[in-house]
């Protein structure tokens, strides 16, 4: 599936209990920086941390500052209106905070229809709700900077909010709808029998995606065959003000779809195309398979390959190869002209190839605070533990719950919230979340069998439970 977000595919009830499995998402280059080995950075000032990490029994308990109950909706995602059509177009995340203040959450009901509802913090009230047909489908958000489990969400706008909703799980159709931000009056929508996603939004284009189905199970079929040919996916270029569709391409085997200032760049097969906003091919990179795409206002990043053949790719806007390094790494994130990776291993490289600083140890999941200022990563061995790196490499702290599997929840300024499953005296799986203080050390802790996402700004943080809940917490 074509988006900009990560595990389009998986279902709510295999987020609800198997976060420790779960991968990422989703690389023509010349002569390489001459530093592109830089030192790891220095571990040595690390803070060590209490060697018997506190169980949610040894902590206070964390209580939401307020809760907003949807009844018999599902909450799968929130989204912030902190970013302007400027930061969607140009892939930025620390735009100015133009915005107003409100949340924009995804609702779905098993077996029915979905909404999108815009929700005023300041007073813990609904502002709108708008229903569409069919249930919330993974896609509908083309931003950045959201942590790489995110599936369900909005594309926001300055004055619009898109949202795709279906029936997608039975492989017969989707619509994208294009609602008024401050009202939440529908202002078109476009359907096709297709999995529709949204893949960016430029200077009035909006770029959508539509995988092809394949036929669904019945009773001489399996329900996890694979097509005997590779799908197709469609390419719109669509008029943000009427939904009118300017031009479509079809590629098959794509990978990643990502929309720049002046472009769409498209990762199919073995291939990187570039595309003028016309739909024409501007250029094509024949060094792929390319399966990442992130698109800076002088880059283009794109990560190829697999496991450790992966190469990341520094491109110019016209196409041109300037640097590649081959590095194990699995995820993107792009902040402003900095990108950030992490793998096998995590570094931060700056638009011209140069290695700004690289550490040898696992990590992925990658999450900004919203002051861009600190990287979390999920760590350890086992992928049990969260740590936090200032974004010129110093690692401050790890934070190991009593847990094996652990990750970035969410962050603020000055606090992140991590999210841990553990298992009681009875082995049952659950989920606990952990306020944790800029020192790395857990403050207070609560038991939640579902996370389904969250968004931290300002001083707080706000949660969906994938139940009917949208909680606010501070740390």
């Amino acid at each position: 599936m074509v988006s900009r977000r990560r595990f389009l595919g998986l279902g709510a009830g295999t987020l609800a209990v198997t976060a420790g499995c779960l991968g990422t998402r989703r690389s023509d280059g010349t002569a390489a920086p001459t530093n592109e080995s830089p030192a790891t950075p220095d571990s040595t000032s690390e803070p060590t941390g209490d060697d018997s990490p506190k169980t949610p029994r040894d902590l206070p308990e964390w209580s939401p500052d307020w809760t907003l109950s949807f009844d018999n909706w599902h909450v799968l995602g929130i989204d912030v209106a902190d970013f302007t059509e400027v930061a969607t177009a140009t892939n930025t995340t620390n735009a100015t905070n133009t915005g107003d203040a409100l949340l924009f959450t995804t609702l779905s009901r098993g077996g029915g229809n979905s909404a999108v509802a815009a929700v005023d913090p300041s007073d813990e009230s609904v502002r709108w709700r708008t229903k569409m047909d069919g249930e919330a489908v993974s896609g509908s958000h083309a931003a950045f900077q959201r942590i790489a489990r995110g599936q369900w969400g909005a594309t926001l706008t300055a004055e619009t909010v898109y949202s795709v909703a279906g029936n997608a799980d039975e492989r017969e159709w989707t619509a994208l709808y294009a609602l008024d931000r401050s009202n939440g009056e529908r202002r078109w929508s476009l359907k096709r029998d297709r999995k529709l996603a949204v893949a960016g939004v430029s200077d009035g284009l909006l770029v959508a995606t539509g995988l092809e189905f394949f036929p669904p199970p019945n009773e001489t079929t399996v329900s996890h065959q694979t097509p005997d040919e590779p799908l197709t996916t469609v390419v719109y270029g669509l008029d943000v003000t009427d939904g009118t569709v300017r031009w479509t391409r079809e590629f098959t085997k794509v990978r990643d779809v990502a929309v720049g200032p002046v472009g769409i760049y498209v990762a199919a097969g073995d291939r990187l195309l570039g595309l003028g906003r016309d739909g024409e091919t501007q250029f094509t990179v024949d060094d792929g398979p390319a399966k990442w795409i992130e698109v800076a206002d002088e880059r283009l990043f794109f990560l190829a390959g697999e496991g450790d053949g992966t190469t990341l790719h520094g491109v110019a806007p016209n196409g041109d190869g300037d640097w590649k390094h081959d590095v194990p790494v699995e995820e993107l994130l792009l902040d402003g002209d900095r990108l950030y990776a992490g793998g096998d291993s995590v570094l931060a490289v700056d638009a011209d190839g140069t290695v700004a600083w690289r550490d040898d140890n696992y990590g992925q999941w990658l999450l900004l605070d919203p002051d861009g200022d600190t990287l979390y990563t999920r760590s350890g061995v086992r992928a049990d533990a969260a740590t936090a790196y200032s974004t010129a490499g110093e690692k401050r702290w790890t934070f190991e719950p009593p847990s094996n599997n652990a990750w970035p929840e969410a962050a603020t300024a000055d606090a992140m919230v991590a999210t841990a499953i553990t298992a009681d005296d009875s082995d049952d799986l659950f989920k606990t979340v952990y306020a944790v203080d800029s020192d790395g050390e857990a403050t207070a802790a609560f038991g939640r069998d579902t996370v389904f996402d969250s968004v931290g700004r300002d001083d707080t943080v706000y949660l969906a439970d994938g139940r009917s809940n949208l909680l606010a917490l501070t740390p």
